[in-house]
C-alpha cells in the first residue's frame, strides 16, 4: 500500500557509553519519498544511517522496513544501500562496477542494472565516467 510507511523508526535511541548519540528517533518514510536528515556535526545522523544500513543496532526502539523488524536482518539482506562518510569504493571495480554493487544483491535483470546506473551517472552529471577506474578520482 501506497499510504503505509516502506521505512518506519519507532523510539530509536543508541549510546556510547554514557553519551546519548539517538534519542528516541520515530519517522515514517514512504515508498519513492525523498528524505533529508540535516543536522549538525556529531548529532547523530551517520550513527542513525548506520543503524538502517544494519552496522550498527539500537539500543532500544525499533526499525522496520515494509512492516519487517530489521532486529536480526543482516546488513546485506537489507533493502538499503549506504554511502559512507569517506568515500568508500571498491579499488577493484570501475565506476558503474561501483554504483551496480549495491543493485547487483537485488538480482535485476542486466538491461534494467545497466539503465539504472546510467541514470545515476546522468544524475550526478559522470556520464560517459562509467568505465573508469576509481582510483583516479
Amino acid at each position: 500500500m501506497r499510504d503505509s510507511p516502506f521505512i518506519r523508526l519507532e523510539n530509536v535511541c543508541k549510546d556510547f557509553g554514557a553519551m546519548r548519540a539517538v534519542d528516541k528517533v520515530s519517522l515514517n518514510i514512504r515508498r519513492g519519498e525523498f528524505f533529508g536528515l540535516l543536522g549538525p556535526s556529531g548529532c547523530g545522523k551517520t550513527t542513525l544511517l548506520r543503524m538502517l544500513a544494519g552496522f550498527e543496532s539500537p539500543d532500544s526502539g525499533e526499525i522496520r522496513f515494509d512492516g519487517q523488524s530489521m532486529a536480526r536482518v543482516a546488513p546485506y539482506a537489507r533493502p538499503v544501500n549506504m554511502v559512507f562518510q569517506n568515500y568508500a569504493l571498491f579499488p577493484h571495480l570501475n565506476v558503474t562496477g561501483n554504483i551496480a554493487f549495491g543493485l547487483r544483491r537485488d538480482r535485476l535483470p542486466r538491461r534494467e542494472l545497466e539503465r539504472r546506473v546510467k541514470e545515476v551517472l546522468e544524475l550526478v552529471r559522470l556520464d560517459g565516467y562509467g568505465s573508469r577506474d576509481v582510483k583516479i578520482f
